[in-house]
């Protein structure tokens, strides 16, 4: 299966994602078809709706990963990602197999790929073979019974590897082949094999829906003879973030022309763009508007602003999708002596910077101006 050109509506609500995403991939026809998605987004303040040239079905995947792994009840966190939960209704009302084929739907349209699955959930989907899946107790989500296997095998003694087995006495006599006696030397067996119980044997029909599910668009297969491809799914063991050189070199300024009495102006912008930027990544933006007097809200926000956010702002996706952006993401310059708050076009992943002399002025403002712009996203972002 492709993406055809023939768009597929989907309409959302932000404030419930989840419930909203599911119950339109989970519609037979709608699952039936391949075209691309053309998201419009609803509130019950207001309804958003405007061509979808890609922003809003961007921002729509980067909500839908965070609900899946959030929002769904279908996974919990361990200390390396996320593994399925075994949840009955989820697995009657075919839950899993609609997060796979929603999983596919983010990779295949360019998404945030959902990369926050713990490496031993990749390890059975790409090889559906418990011989060659890697696990230790990190992979369980729950704590005491993922504490109770590290006892067990730091034990350095036999009287602490009994101590130990005691923790364990509530559920290991219900697991059949499960080493029986545990000596010292079969300790490591039965780490091994009490934690692929636990984190793909227990929940192994949830498991199979869904690999069924991301088998949509032909993406299981392709995971299987090409391994590399995992990473669109793999937690990494050290998550990449956006930079300020990064964002900078990704937000290409639409200079007028050369000998322009408003070139200087654009330039001297981004260079104060740029400065803003950095003091978003050293955490000194706090210290620039020390003059003025935040509120709480807004003292709030500058402490924990990233750079994500201002991606996201701009193109509706807070982090580099894995294909890249389509189209390439630009700042603009609005020569307006009135308006000074930043505005995005989220379709066109289009940064609107207004010149003029209050945002030129060397003090704060404009740094002031693009806070407000991002806390209030919604009024200063179309799409």
């Amino acid at each position: 299966m492709v993406v055809t050109p023939t768009p597929r509506p989907i309409f959302i609500s932000r404030s419930n994602v989840w419930t909203t995403a599911f119950r339109q991939f989970n519609r037979p026809r709608f699952s039936e078809s391949s075209g691309m998605l053309y998201v419009t987004f609803a509130s019950d303040e207001m309804e958003e709706d405007a061509e979808d040239l890609g922003g809003p079905r961007r921002e729509f995947f980067r909500l839908l990963v965070r609900a899946i792994f959030q929002g769904s009840g279908a996974f919990e966190e361990s200390p390396n990602g996320f593994t399925p939960k075994l949840n009955i209704a989820h697995v009657q009302n075919g839950v899993y197999r609609t997060i796979g084929k929603m999983m596919s739907t983010i990779i295949v349209q360019g998404g945030e790929p959902p990369a926050f699955l713990a490496p031993h959930v990749v390890d059975y989907i790409v090889t559906e073979d418990i011989l060659q899946v890697r696990v230790t107790p990190d992979d369980i989500a729950d704590a005491e019974l993922r504490d109770s296997l590290k006892k067990v095998k730091q034990a350095s003694t036999v009287d602490e590897l009994e101590e130990a087995l005691d923790c364990c006495d509530t559920w290991r006599f219900q697991i059949e082949g499960l080493p029986n006696p545990v000596t010292m030397d079969r300790r490591n067996e039965f780490i091994r094999n009490a934690t692929l119980y636990h984190v793909i044997l227990h929940q192994q029909s949830c498991f199979n829906q869904l690999m069924d599910g991301l088998s949509y668009y032909g993406v299981l297969p392709l995971l299987r003879e090409h391994r590399s491809m995992r990473i669109f799914l793999d937690m990494p063991e050290k998550r990449d973030e956006v930079t300020a050189e990064v964002l900078a070199c990704l937000l290409k300024p639409s200079y007028s022309v050369l000998g322009s009495d408003k070139r200087p102006k654009e330039e001297l912008m981004v260079v104060k763009f740029r400065e803003f930027l950095q003091c978003v990544e050293n955490k000194e933006l706090g210290e620039i508007l020390g003059a003025r007097t935040l509120t709480e809200e807004e003292k709030d926000f500058v402490q924990n602003l990233g750079l994500g956010h201002i991606l996201a702002f701009a193109t509706g996706s807070s982090k580099i999708p894995a294909v890249g952006f389509q189209p390439n993401p630009k700042i603009v310059f609005i020569h307006d002596e009135i308006k000074r708050h930043p505005v995005a076009h989220t379709c066109s992943n289009e940064l609107l910077i207004f010149v003029n002399a209050k945002n030129m002025a060397d003090d704060d403002e404009f740094e002031y101006c693009f806070v407000v712009a991002l806390m209030n996203g919604a009024l200063f972002s179309t799409i």
